[in-house]
């Protein structure tokens, strides 16, 4: 039997590899029991495409930021924009925002610039946030400390030590298609223990398809492989459960019904 109430709190539907057929997709992800789907934006332009595909389909909502590997490009009143968008309807989040380490030339502090902000931002419009961290927990962890917001990791793979760092301060991990690849240990270990009531679902598509479907864009329909594997890995809960849990969560963390 087929999951139901599959919701996916992270995606980029405007992405062009959905050109020509982003509506094709989009309303199969609804016949195939996803009831929620949460368009991210990464900067200016994408947080606008984000809003426009939520005003389009009435399954989707938006989260509005400006991504770390945006911030070196940032334009003059950018915050004022983000503050902006975020007030539309149907906008439910500040995200993805973040910090990300992984390249040489990173400049810490300019994204740091543009993170802060946002997390104030968030606060101050009483909205949860969407973060994106690669390589950066201690500075991400130091940030939420400063300014406590609601917050989930995206795409979460930090290991087992920073995965209990942030679930000890009550932050929702983004599980998604990663755990179903052959180097998902930690991740496995982490899904095992941690509150369910923290957990929440996403497949940052089109970028990460589960293994079965590696190689190919991914759609929000892939998380029926990723809540069989949440169920396998804690063992006393079902896929379908899974699904009706993450989905719960979802609406208390982003205060909308699905």
């Amino acid at each position: 039997m087929a999951i139901t109430h599959l919701t996916d709190l992270h995606t980029h539907y405007d992405e062009t590899v959905y050109e020509g057929k982003r509506r094709e997709t989009l309303l199969a992800q609804r016949e195939a029991g996803v009831c929620g789907i949460v368009n991210s934006g990464s900067d200016l332009p994408s947080s606008q495409r984000s809003i426009d595909l939520a005003a389009e389909y009435d399954f989707v909502w938006a989260s509005v930021g400006v991504f770390p590997l945006s911030a070196y490009t940032v334009p003059e009143g950018w915050l004022d924009e983000i503050r902006r968008l975020a007030k539309q309807p149907r906008v439910v989040a500040i995200g993805e925002i973040g910090l990300d380490y992984r390249l040489p030339e990173t400049d810490a502090e300019k994204q740091k610039q543009v993170f802060h902000p946002q997390l104030d931002l968030a606060r101050e419009l009483k909205l949860p946030v969407v973060i994106h961290d690669c390589l950066a927990d201690d500075d991400v962890l130091s940030a939420l400390r400063v300014c406590p917001v609601p917050a989930m990791i995206h795409r979460f793979f930090s290991g087992l030590a920073y995965g209990r760092k942030f679930v000890e301060m009550g932050v929702h991990l983004g599980i998604g298609p990663a755990i179903t690849y052959p180097d998902a240990g930690e991740l496995i270990a982490l899904v095992k223990e941690m509150p369910i009531e923290l957990l929440l679902l996403e497949t940052d598509c089109p970028f990460l398809p589960t293994q079965r479907f590696e190689g190919q864009p991914a759609t929000s329909d892939m998380l029926e492989d990723v809540v069989e594997a949440i169920a396998r890995a804690r063992g006393d809960i079902t896929p379908q459960e899974v699904a009706e849990v993450a989905k719960q969560n979802a609406e208390r963390f982003l205060g909308i019904r699905f």
